[in-house]
């Protein structure tokens, strides 16, 4: 069989292609708002003192920098999204039968991963020229991006990614995704730590949240369970058609996302329970 991300590059999907530009410009049209009205905001009371909160420090003297701020509604934007998608689209994979058309399914897929890769172009590019920006934002997107791009691309490389089943590549690319879950409970996370003065309850529930979702969807789902689970008994079809490199770059993909997660786990409770459970209010907010 071919090779799919090759047949991405030598014979792309112009439809796809165009939503995925389309889903860029998007992204990149509300970072650019967002850096704006944030920084332009001012301590004065209501809406502005909440939108003064979520700035920081500029390099450049006094004002101050909504690029963070940018990138987080984005993120949120982004884990909603495809949160959503990746929920319905397992459980009809998993319903089966009559209740989920295949086709259907793919077609919706194709259009999650199109607005995915509009996020990762968009904010990889925006960190990459932002002063706040962080190198391992890049990796990741990138990551992500080439990951899963051929997948969206119905017409051949969905079917290649899952070795003559498109289903099963759609099946490995959504329960991957349901890791945006825990990303929508860390970006509250990120607003509560600009906006509460003390310690709030909610910070508690929404911590929960954050270590229930995020070892299971980001440690404990992509190894044991796509991984071990789903991939790897198919090892011998996959070398079968001569992609089996497919199921070494997916394998390796995902686990070093997990060690990724692992690390940034172990960084949220290595102090206790009691302190990832417990705000301590940032000094700065703005004012």
């Amino acid at each position: 069989m071919e090779n799919p991300y090759w047949l991405a590059l030598a014979n792309p999907e112009l439809g796809y292609l165009t939503r995925i530009a389309a889903f860029t410009a998007l992204f990149a049209g509300l970072s650019k708002a967002v850096e704006w009205v944030v920084a332009s905001a001012r301590p004065e009371g209501g809406v502005s003192s909440a939108l003064a909160a979520l700035s920081d420090p500029s390099k450049e003297g006094k004002a101050r920098s909504g690029a963070q701020a940018a990138s987080t509604v984005l993120s949120m934007v982004h884990a909603l999204g495809t949160s959503a998608a990746s929920i319905w689209t397992v459980q009809a994979l998993l319903r089966g039968g009559a209740a989920a058309d295949p086709e259907a399914v793919a077609r919706l897929w194709s259009w999650a991963l199109a607005y995915s890769q509009g996020y990762f172009i968009a904010d990889g590019i925006y960190n990459a020229l932002s002063e706040h920006g962080e190198t391992w934002v890049l990796w990741h997107h990138a990551w992500m991006a080439l990951a899963h791009h051929p997948i969206g691309a119905l017409s051949r490389g969905c079917m290649l990614m899952g070795c003559g089943d498109c289903s099963l590549a759609v099946w490995l690319s959504a329960t991957g995704y349901l890791s945006e879950i825990s990303t929508v409970f860390l970006n509250i996370r990120w607003f509560q730590h600009r906006w509460l003065r003390q310690h709030s309850i909610w910070y508690t529930i929404n911590m929960i949240l954050v270590l229930v979702t995020y070892p299971l969807a980001r440690v404990i789902i992509p190894v044991p369970f796509i991984l071990a689970g789903s991939l790897w008994p198919r090892w011998a079809e996959y070398q079968k058609q001569g992609l089996g490199s497919l199921v070494v770059f997916t394998s390796v993909t995902y686990s070093a996302l997990t060690l990724m997660s692992m690390y940034f786990l172990y960084t949220l409770v290595n102090r206790g329970l009691h302190r990832a459970l417990t705000l301590r209010p940032c000094a700065d907010k703005g004012d």
